[in-house]
């Protein structure tokens, strides 16, 4: 059976940001893992802007597992920032243009727990909402005062058949090169051997 992709994630660095909050969300993503008896492993991957806007990850993140029939909250999860998984992507040079800006730096955490999700007629939908994103954006109005959020849905087949959410194979590149042609690898494997649909959407605003 055909399952859509619907994992977000990180944008080439236009970037995402907080007074108590933390401006400066790049992108995430976020997918599960059935590991049988209803237990099921998530997984939050988020990216920062290490310069612009307030540098801190959420401790803790807070997930939202929600009934898809009625959209009502069933559980949330809070998981703690873990120190040792925080870590600086390396840029990818891989064209003669580039020249690495100084004050581009990302940096990536990830967020992992395990929950227990009961077989429901509808299934479930997990979401992670971030304020904000970065001021230095340049195609959203206040982008500082814009957030974001990464969800992922848990259908009542893959409850029943115990099956697990597609994992992208690659981050999209951090830099691109001005005028010049470009690819992104957007392939995904599916543990279960699913087949993948993909389709672009708007971002989901949140927090």
């Amino acid at each position: 059976m055909p399952r859509l992709l619907k994992i977000l994630v990180l944008p080439i660095l236009l970037a995402l940001p907080l007074a108590a909050r933390a401006t400066h969300i790049v992108g995430g993503e976020m997918n599960y893992t059935c590991l049988g008896n209803n237990l099921y492993e998530i997984k939050l991957t988020i990216f920062r802007d290490c310069y612009n806007g307030v540098p801190n990850f959420d401790d803790p993140a807070s997930i939202g597992i929600f009934y898809n029939s009625n959209n009502q909250l069933m559980q949330e999860v809070l998981i703690d920032f873990d120190p040792m998984l925080n870590d600086t992507l390396n840029p990818d040079l891989a064209d003669d243009c580039f020249v690495v800006p100084p004050d581009v730096c990302v940096h990536t955490t990830t967020y992992t727990a395990i929950v227990n999700l009961p077989n429901d007629p509808a299934g479930y939908h997990l979401v992670y909402q971030r304020c904000c994103r970065n001021q230095t954006i340049s195609n959203l109005v206040q982008p500082d005062s814009v957030g974001a959020t990464y969800s992922i849905q848990v259908g009542p087949q893959a409850l029943v058949e115990c099956n697990s959410s597609p994992v992208f194979n690659n981050w999209p590149p951090l830099y691109l090169c001005v005028n010049q042609p470009f690819q992104i690898d957007q392939s995904a494997i599916d543990p279960d051997g699913d087949s993948l649909v993909y389709r672009l959407c708007d971002p989901l605003e949140g927090a």
